[in-house]
């Protein structure tokens, strides 16, 4: 949890109107900082951390623009988030732990790596570990296996973005506790917050 915080407090104090953590000022630094944290998680086996980095940077390159796109719509706005940009973000993540770094021609990635990945840099989405994934209602209809297509995620990612909004206690809950940990409220990391609660 500290990690995911102090991650979340520097992309805060780095952001604003003009830059972001993946553009050329601050790419190198999120991927270092991404890398240290993800490799001490074990997030890259079994390719070894020094191949998937390498694929990370040329990554986190690619989706600079479809991320500054979609950086300012937090989960409650999911189904006005571009699918595009997001589509992309969705095969360049994903393809970090395919073998060769190329994207699988089904587009189904393991849903931990990506996710985990996209956790920090947006905070929007779970990290969808087995834990928290057979936590999840069954009304989610939540994959039980370890890959995922686009469409499969952005299904499940729906049904949070619906509960959250008919459940404005949760989201005045989750408001305090992002201005307790981070100082505000104004980007809250929803998908975050409901990891930990399924853990």
């Amino acid at each position: 949890m500290s990690e995911l915080d102090g991650f979340w407090r520097w992309k805060l104090a780095t952001e604003s109107n003009e830059e972001h953590i993946l553009d050329s000022t601050h790419r190198r630094e999120t991927c270092r900082k991404l890398g240290s944290i993800l490799r001490g998680w074990q997030a890259y086996r079994p390719f070894g951390s020094i191949a998937c980095l390498k694929i990370l940077q040329d990554s986190l390159a690619t989706i600079c623009d479809a991320y500054n796109e979609i950086r300012s719509y937090s989960l409650l706005q999911f189904d006005s988030v571009p699918i595009e940009p997001l589509e992309l973000i969705w095969h360049e993540l994903g393809r970090v732990k395919e073998e060769g770094g190329k994207r699988n021609k089904h587009g189904r990635y393991y849903i931990v790596s990506l996710s985990k990945h996209l956790m920090f840099l947006w905070g929007q989405t779970l990290a969808f570990d087995s834990r928290v994934r057979t936590h999840i209602p069954l009304s989610y209809r939540v994959p039980r296996n370890s890959r995922w297509s686009f469409e499969e995620w952005k299904s499940v990612m729906g049904h949070f973005e619906e509960d959250l909004k008919a459940n404005p206690e949760i989201v005045d809950a989750f408001k305090k506790e992002s201005l307790k940990r981070y100082g505000t409220d104004s980007m809250v990391p929803y998908g975050r917050f409901l990891d930990i609660y399924y853990h």
